[in-house]
């Protein structure tokens, strides 16, 4: 269960670091902008963990 969590919450923190950021650059603090830049980028750059599923198909019959 708590593997479907983890990427919804990051996704939810990676939007917020995004907003701080906007925030922070509005009222002029660019250090702290660039702060919450890095950490959004940092969030969604993070490979993930994914589940591969392999489907193997017959293959075609040629009697036509």
């Amino acid at each position: 269960m708590s593997e479907f969590i983890w990427p919804f919450l990051l996704l939810l923190a990676g939007i917020y670091c995004i907003a701080r950021a906007v925030s922070d650059f509005r009222q002029k603090n660019y250090v702290w902008a660039a702060f919450g830049l890095l950490g959004a980028a940092a969030i969604f750059l993070m490979p993930m963990e994914g589940h591969a599923i392999k489907v193997d198909l017959p293959a075609p019959s040629s009697s036509q």
